[in-house]
């Protein structure tokens, strides 16, 4: 009597092992999207709450003439001498997105959100477009050229503040 496996038996083991593995996958990948929609979402709120709350603090918006970019405003120990400031406002400002892009604060009048206003949003670079409009669908209304997440060349801006309000 021989010891071992029949080439039969080896098959079928090699076999379920391949369909497990093509069901499982792709699920694995949706989690580590699922992952980088849900990093970019909460590094956004965390910029935004910041901002809110130095504008709470100092009844101004980081970047209107206070100091040289938000992250300064948000982090640094108000460089601009600034009256109320009681930060820092965020523990770091994120370096990259999970997609490998960066994030910077945008103060543009009349801008990607057309409000005839002083518009402050944050960009994210590199995010991919399904992506967006996943991010799109979660915070806002899912179109990504109406509501407070756009896609501008490329890139997803993230509705702050505008001087309407």
């Amino acid at each position: 009597m021989r010891k071992g496996f029949t080439l039969i038996e080896l098959i079928v083991v090699i076999a379920i092992i391949a369909i497990l593995a093509a069901i499982i996958a792709p699920n694995a990948f949706k989690s580590i999207e699922k992952a980088r929609i849900s990093g970019i979402e909460g590094d956004y709120r965390t910029i935004k709450t910041g901002a809110m709350s130095y504008y709470a603090d100092t009844g101004d918006w980081p970047t209107n003439g206070t100091c040289s970019n938000a992250s300064n405003c948000l982090l640094t120990n108000n460089i601009g001498n600034v009256s109320g400031w009681d930060g820092p406002y965020l523990e770091k400002w994120p370096q990259r997105n999970p997609w490998g892009g960066s994030y910077y604060w945008r103060e543009v009048s009349n801008g990607a959100f057309g409000t005839g206003a002083l518009e402050r949003y944050v960009v994210a670079t590199s995010v991919p477009a399904a992506a967006i409009t996943k991010i799109d669908t979660n915070l806002d209304d899912g179109v990504n050229s109406t509501g407070t997440i756009r896609i501008v060349n490329g890139n997803i801006a993230m509705h702050v503040s505008d001087d309407q309000y």
